[in-house]
């Protein structure tokens, strides 16, 4: 999931990740997962926008959300993630960084993007072999859907009415037969390739490692869907680590 740049959003809904530094597991602890999921919901309507969905993982979290003014997430995420770091700081004794850079952030391009989305941030449980089923997860929205707790006029905004249950409940069995089947079939990273270079019409892996915006993407792609290290992503695209390291620096 790649950064846009803030002059091309169009759309008011945004999907966010949030990823802590080096991979670590800023959020292992309940009581972090919980902080986290608090302080976005005391501030965002400060900052005019509407949280639709989320999921608090062990080492990073998705967001979706509704604004208004791409600057209000801007501020809305810095001051989330400013307070956030200073707490964990605080209490494991450290200090330094605490998330890995910028948030990066996917704007939601209709629909079926929308849809997808939701049912892919809460999936994520499943996904890591945390739960079987995503209603099962303490630390996302989906069970606010299912139990009816989400804010009507959020739950009308996306699914244009406010008897939503069912509409959750087809939209989320729809992408664990589909999606989450495919999900589970990539696990060898030359088939991650492969697709990659058909997607973008590619023949050759060379082409795509002389360009640093292929070579970033398909990395991404890499990391979201195998569990290899930087040094297998490295291996297995036949590049250096260091050169993998300064490219996910930039982001």
């Amino acid at each position: 999931m790649s950064r846009v740049n803030r002059k091309y959003y169009t759309s008011s809904f945004l999907h966010i990740m949030v990823q802590g530094i080096n991979k670590e597991n800023i959020f292992k602890k309940d009581f972090y997962k919980n902080l986290y999921i608090k302080l976005l919901s005391e501030n965002i309507n400060e900052y005019n926008s509407k949280l639709l969905a989320y999921v608090i993982m062990d080492n990073h979290t998705h967001i979706l959300l509704n604004y208004s003014e791409i600057e209000d997430v801007s501020k809305l995420m810095h001051k989330i993630n400013q307070a956030f770091a200073q707490i964990y700081n605080k209490i494991e004794e450290r200090v330094g960084y605490v998330f890995r850079g910028r948030y990066r952030c996917e704007q939601i391009k209709d629909e079926a993007h929308l849809y997808n989305t939701i049912a892919y941030i809460h999936f994520n449980p499943v996904k890591a072999n945390i739960v079987k089923n995503p209603i099962d997860y303490k630390f996302s929205s989906y069970s606010k859907y299912i139990k009816g707790k989400i804010k009507k006029d959020n739950a009308y905004m996306i699914f244009k009415t406010y008897d939503y249950k069912e509409k959750v409940e087809n939209l989320h069995k729809y992408y664990s037969e589909m999606y989450l089947k495919k999900y589970k079939r990539i696990k060898n990273p030359k088939e991650i390739i492969e697709e990659f270079k058909i997607k973008n019409k590619i023949i050759t892996t060379e082409i795509i490692t002389k360009e640093n915006n292929l070579l970033i993407q398909l990395i991404l792609d890499l990391e979201n869907n195998t569990n290899l290290s930087d040094k297998e992503i490295a291996n297995a695209l036949k590049i250096g680590k260091n050169r993998i390291c300064r490219l996910k620096s930039k982001l």
